[in-house]
């Protein structure tokens, strides 16, 4: 069996058995997962970066101590959510925008190569459209949101990720449904 199907708890065993390679597969498995977490957060890509190197460095330091009852990919987003909360105190700085996640995932979203392109651009105005409408959510409904849809996180672990009871989680996100449905339905009836 390769590292990489090995399970994240065997990886971890590899790394504190004295394989040091073997996290290599951990960053490769979650750094996109730490980074579109950080994404609704923050505003400069640098200090996402920076966030997101400081968790897997931190994460590393401290793997001896990771209960292997919890899932990884929760664990590791704690810390990359406490190493964020730090900065942000010692930076001072306002609550970021979302500006920077809809313009990577706009980004995202035109890849299709075999697309024509009149498909292509109704896509994307119509992502264009849902975007601005997750945009528009209360942050605390928006961040439990973006990490089921766009993430696919259980919610446990975005319960456990950001520090929430996992019934508060679910009506946060059955919630933000509810609200980008009837303001999908306020648009749609609204004349061009």
């Amino acid at each position: 069996m390769s590292r990489q199907e090995k399970s994240d708890v065997e990886l971890i065993k590899l790394v504190l058995s004295g394989e040091c390679e073997a996290y290599s597969v951990l960053v490769q498995r979650y750094e996109k997962l730490v980074f579109s977490f950080l994404l609704s957060r923050m505003n400069s890509i640098q200090d996402i970066e920076d966030v997101v190197q400081d968790a897997f460095v931190k994460a590393y330091k401290h793997l001896a101590s990771f209960d292997c009852e919890r899932k990884f990919s929760a664990w590791l987003l704690t810390i990359a959510r406490n190493i964020m909360i730090d900065s942000r105190r010692k930076l001072s700085r306002d609550l970021p925008s979302t500006d920077l996640v809809i313009d990577i995932l706009l980004t995202d979203s035109a890849k299709e190569e075999s697309e024509q392109p009149a498909d292509i651009l109704i896509r994307r105005e119509r992502f264009r459209k849902i975007l601005m409408l997750i945009r528009e959510l209360p942050e605390e409904f928006k961040t439990p949101f973006l990490l089921r849809v766009v993430n696919e996180m259980s919610y446990q672990d975005i319960a456990d990720s950001i520090g929430i009871p996992l019934q508060t989680v679910k009506n946060r996100i059955f919630k933000a449904r509810t609200l980008l449905r009837e303001k999908r339905e306020k648009k749609d009836e609204m004349p061009n």
